[in-house]
C-alpha cells in the first residue's frame, strides 16, 4: 500500500492514516542509533556499563532498545544467523527500511523469525507486537470512499476525447535548436504508426492560433522507445536479446513533415508561421490527396509511393504539360526504357502522334505484347494486361537495315540535301573556319547557277519564296549535294595550272580580235562560249545540269575568286564522303513522310540501329525535327482556320547526350539553335520533346533549361545528382537523397501539373521491347 507524507509526520493512504514521527526525526534517531552501534558494537557485552534500554541523547528510546525489550529470550538453539548460544542483535534503528512481511519465508505474525539481507549483516528482527490501542492504521470512513468514487466518475467523464481528435494520427512536437524552417516534427502513438507512410499528405490544425497547414511526410516515420533513449545500453540489450526475452519497451513514432502551404479560404498559400506545439495532425484520404497534388488525368504513369491506389496521372490535352518537354534520366538498368515503352503505349491510347528516334532498335516491336515473365507478373499485380500498340510504322534510312524490316508498315527514306541548313551542315561535317568559308562561298555560287539554269526559282512566286529562306534553319530549295560538288570541282579547276593559264590566254585573244575585227565580236564570243562549255579534263566531269554550260559555271566561279586549292580539295573530300553515305536525294527512295507521321494515334519509330555513326544520327534527327516542325505548323494553322483541335505530337529522342552533348553544342551552336527554336515554337504548336539519356552530366545547361518535366530514375553518381539538383530547382533535398537508392522501376517524377514532385512506381510496359546490348 503506497504511503504519502502529509508534511506533519503522518503518512496517509487510501485505506487509512499512518501516524508516526516526522521523517527528519526518524532519520535523526536512526543516525544516533547507528553511531551508538559503531561505538559500542552490535551487541553490548555483559558489564559494559551501558544500561539496557538506555535512552539516546534526544530522550527517546532507541529502536534497538525497543527491539531488546520486545524479545524475552532467543529461540532455542540461538539465532540461526548468529550461531548457538549467541544473543540476537539489537533491532534496527527507526527509519531503516525493512522487507515487507512474507518475503524470503518470513510469515506475517512470526516476530521471532529473521529475514536474510543482502549486505552481509545480521538479520533484523521483526517489529514488536503492538496493543490494539497502538494501531497505526484506521479504516477510511464510508462517506470518504463515496466522495472518492464520485471524483473518479467525474474524472472519467471529463476524459472523453474530442470527436475530431479521435481521427488524428499524431501531434506536433516542440521545436529545438536544430529545427529547420518549413520542417515540423510529429509524434504519434504506436497504434497510429502504420497510418503515416512516407510521402503522404497531412493536414495540421494549429488550434491555438486557428490556422491550418498542408504538409507531406519527408522523413520517417521512425520508431523510438518511450522509457529510454534508442541508443541506450538497455534498449540495445533488449533488442539484441530478442531470442531470449519476450519483453520490449513500448515505443512511439516520430516523423518529419514539410509544410507545403497554409490553407486560406480554400487556397494554398506560402506559410508565414509554424504550427503550434501539440497541434493535431490528420491524414488526407486518397481522393483529397489526388485533388491537392494535381494527379488526375487520362494518361497514367504509375502508382504514387505512399498510397495504396492513388495513380500519377496527366491530362494529355493540357498544353501546359506534355508540350513543355520532358527529360527521362537514369543509369542503365534503372527503368528508363520501360518508362519510354509505357509512355509510348499510353500516348497511343490517347490519340497522340508519337515519333521515336530509336538508336538501338528497342522499340521496333512495340506493336506486339510483352513476353517477359517479370513484366507479365508485374502487369498482373497492377490488374493490367499485355498488349501492343495498334498503329506502328517503321522508318529506316536507305542502305541501312532495320531490326523489324518484315513489318507490314516498314518504309525506306532518304534525306533531302536542300532541307539542311548550310551552317548546321558545316558544323556536323566539323569544317575548319577556312573550309567553312569556302563551303559557304560554293553554296552561294550554286544558288546563282540554279537561277541561271532555270532550276530554281522559275516564277515570281518562287523568287519571293527564295528571298524568305532562312539558311540558319533550312537549306536552299532544289539544291543537291551534286550541285555543290560541281561548283567545288570548278573552283579546284580554276586554281589549277591549266585553269590559271587558260583564262588569261582566252581573254587576251578575245581582246586582240575585238581590236582587229569589231564586226566579228559576236561570232568570236559564241565560239569562246562553245569552247568553254566543254568539260575540261583536269576540271573533272560535272554531274548535274551544270555540265551543259561549263563556261557559265567557270564564269560564276571566277566572278567570286578564291585561293588555296588545298582547302578546296579537303572540302571536296568531306563532301564526297558525305555523298558516299548514299542517303541524300536517292531517286528510288522517298523522302520522310511527315504528314503520315502526324496522324492521331500513330507510332512512328525511326530505326537508327544500323547507322553506327553519331554524326549520321545527328543529320537524320536535325532534318526530321525541322520537317516535323514545318508540317505541324501547317496543321496548326489549318486547325485554327477551321476552329478545330490540332493533334498533339510527342517526339522521343533516345541517347540525347549523343545529339546534344555539351561538347557538340560548343561545336554546333547553329544546330542547337535549331533545336531550341523547335522546342520554343513546338510548345505553342502542341509538339513536345522527350530527351532520354543515361548520361545527364553530358547535357549542357542550355538543354536542361528547355526541360520542364522530369522522370528521374536511379543515379548512382553523387556528383551527377549534385549537378542535377542545381539545374532542377523544383525538387526538395529529401527526395534527392533517395535517388541513389531507387529500385528499378521507381522514379522521382516532377510534372508541371503536380503540386510537388512525387515518388512513383512506374507502370510495367505492356508492349514488347527488345533487350539489346
Amino acid at each position: 500500500m503506497s504511503m504519502a507524507d502529509d508534511g506533519r509526520g503522518q503518512r496517509s493512504s487510501a485505506a487509512g492514516t499512518f501516524r508516526g514521527p516526522a521523517p527528519h526525526a526518524t532519520q535523526a534517531a536512526g543516525r544516533s542509533a547507528s553511531r551508538q552501534e559503531t561505538a559500542e558494537g552490535r551487541s553490548a557485552p555483559p558489564g559494559s556499563g551501558a544500561p539496557e534500554g538506555a535512552a539516546p541523547p534526544n530522550g527517546r528510546p532507541s529502536s534497538a532498545a525497543q527491539g531488546a525489550r520486545a524479545m524475552s529470550s532467543p529461540p532455542p538453539g540461538g539465532s540461526p544467523m548468529n550461531g548457538p548460544g549467541r544473543a540476537p542483535p539489537p533491532g534496527p534503528a527507526r527509519g531503516v527500511a525493512r522487507p515487507p512481511p512474507g518475503v524470503n519465508g518470513q510469515q506475517r505474525g512470526s516476530p521471532t523469525q529473521s529475514t536474510p539481507v543482502m549486505n552481509g549483516r545480521a538479520p533484523l528482527p521483526a517489529p514488536p507486537a503492538q496493543a490494539p490501542s497502538e494501531r497505526t492504521f484506521q479504516q477510511t470512513p464510508a462517506e470518504t470512499l463515496q466522495a472518492l468514487d464520485a471524483l473518479k466518475q467525474q474524472v472519467k467523464a471529463n476524459a472523453q476525447l474530442d470527436p475530431e481528435l479521435e481521427t488524428a494520427v499524431g501531434f506536433t512536437h516542440f521545436d529545438v535548436s536544430a529545427s529547420q524552417d518549413n520542417l515540423i516534427t510529429v509524434l504519434l502513438t504506436r497504434e497510429d504508426l502504420h497510418q503515416l507512410a512516407s510521402q503522404t499528405l497531412v493536414r495540421v490544425k494549429s488550434r491555438e492560433d486557428q490556422r491550418a497547414y498542408l504538409g507531406v511526410v519527408v522523413r520517417g516515420p521512425f520508431a523510438e522507445p518511450n522509457a529510454v533513449p534508442a541508443n541506450s545500453t538497455m534498449a540495445i540489450g533488449v533488442v539484441t536479446h530478442g531470442k531470449k526475452l519476450a519483453y520490449t519497451f513500448d515505443y512511439h513514432g516520430r516523423a518529419e513533415i514539410e509544410i507545403v502551404g497554409e490553407e486560406v479560404d480554400g487556397a494554398l498559400k506560402p506559410p508565414r508561421f509554424r504550427p503550434r506545439p501539440q497541434s493535431p495532425v490528420f491524414l488526407l484520404d486518397e481522393a483529397e490527396s489526388t485533388r491537392v497534388l494535381g494527379t488526375s488525368g487520362d494518361l497514367c504513369l504509375g502508382l504514387v509511393v505512399g498510397y495504396e491506389k492513388m495513380e500519377a496521372r496527366l491530362n494529355p490535352r493540357d498544353k501546359s504539360i506534355l508540350p513543355r518537354h520532358t527529360g527521362i534520366i537514369g543509369t542503365t538498368g534503372g527503368g528508363k526504357s520501360t518508362t519510354v515503352a509505357t509512355l509510348i503505349h499510353r500516348a497511343q491510347q490517347e490519340g497522340i502522334a508519337t515519333i521515336v528516334f530509336d538508336v538501338e532498335g528497342e522499340y521496333t516491336h512495340v506493336d506486339k505484347p510483352t513476353d517477359q515473365a517479370a513484366m507479365l507478373e508485374a502487369l498482373k499485380r497492377r490488374g493490367q494486361r499485355a498488349e501492343g500498340v495498334k498503329d506502328l510504322h517503321i522508318h529506316h534510312l536507305i542502305g541501312r537495315e532495320s531490326l523489324n524490316e518484315q513489318h507490314r508498315n516498314s518504309r525506306i527514306f532518304s534525306l533531302k540535301f536542300s532541307s539542311l541548313s548550310p551552317y548546321a551542315l558545316a558544323e556536323i561535317l566539323n569544317l575548319t573556319d577556312a573550309q567553312q568559308e569556302r563551303f559557304l562561298k560554293a553554296y552561294d555560287v550554286t544558288k546563282q547557277l540554279l537561277e541561271d539554269f532555270k532550276i530554281y526559282p522559275k516564277t515570281e512566286d518562287e523568287r519571293g519564296e527564295a528571298l524568305e529562306v532562312d539558311e540558319l534553319s533550312t537549306g536552299y530549295p532544289h539544291m543537291t549535294i551534286d550541285h555543290v560538288l560541281d561548283v567545288v570541282s570548278a573552283y579546284i579547276y580554276s586554281l589549277s595550272n591549266e585553269g590559271k593559264t587558260d583564262a588569261p590566254e582566252k581573254k587576251s585573244q578575245t581582246s586582240a580580235r575585238k581590236q582587229a575585227a569589231p564586226s566579228e565580236e559576236s561570232d568570236e564570243h559564241d565560239e569562246e562560249a562553245e569552247d568553254a562549255s566543254k568539260p575540261r579534263h583536269r576540271g573533272g566531269v560535272l554531274q548535274t545540269e551544270f555540265q551543259s554550260n561549263f563556261g557559265n559555271v567557270i564564269g560564276r566561279v571566277r566572278a567570286n575568286p578564291s585561293r588555296h586549292s588545298v582547302s578546296w580539295r579537303t572540302l571536296s573530300s568531306k563532301l564526297r564522303g558525305l555523298k558516299r553515305l548514299g542517303i541524300f536525294d536517292v531517286s528510288n527512295a522517298q523522302g520522310v513522310a511527315y504528314e503520315s507521321m502526324l496522324k492521331p494515334g500513330r507510332v512512328s519509330v525511326i530505326d537508327l540501329s544500323d547507322t553506327d555513326s553519331p554524326q549520321l544520327n545527328n543529320l537524320v534527327i536535325a532534318d526530321i525535327l525541322r520537317g516535323l516542325q514545318d508540317a505541324q505548323e501547317a496543321r496548326y494553322q489549318r486547325a485554327r482556320e477551321k476552329n478545330s483541335a490540332v493533334t498533339p505530337v510527342l517526339i522521343i529522342i533516345e541517347e540525347a547526350h549523343e545529339f546534344l552533348s555539351a561538347s557538340r553544342i560548343a561545336q554546333m551552336p547553329v544546330l542547337f539553335e535549331q533545336v531550341a527554336k523547335i522546342a520554343k515554337r513546338g510548345r505553342k504548336r502542341w509538339m513536345g520533346l522527350v530527351f532520354v539519356t543515361q548520361l545527364p552530366q553530358h547535357l549542357p545547361n542550355e538543354v536542361l533549361g528547355l526541360i520542364n518535366n522530369f522522370v528521374i530514375h536511379k543515379i548512382a553518381d553523387s556528383s551527377v545528382i549534385a549537378r542535377m539538383q542545381k539545374s532542377v530547382g523544383s525538387i526538395d533535398e529529401s527526395l534527392w537523397n533517395r535517388v541513389s537508392r531507387l529500385a528499378p522501376g521507381q522514379a522521382l517524377v516532377s510534372f508541371s501539373n503536380f503540386t510537388r514532385p512525387l515518388m512513383v512506381a512506374v507502370d510495367p510496359a505492356p508492349v514488347k521491347r527488345l533487350l539489346v546490348e
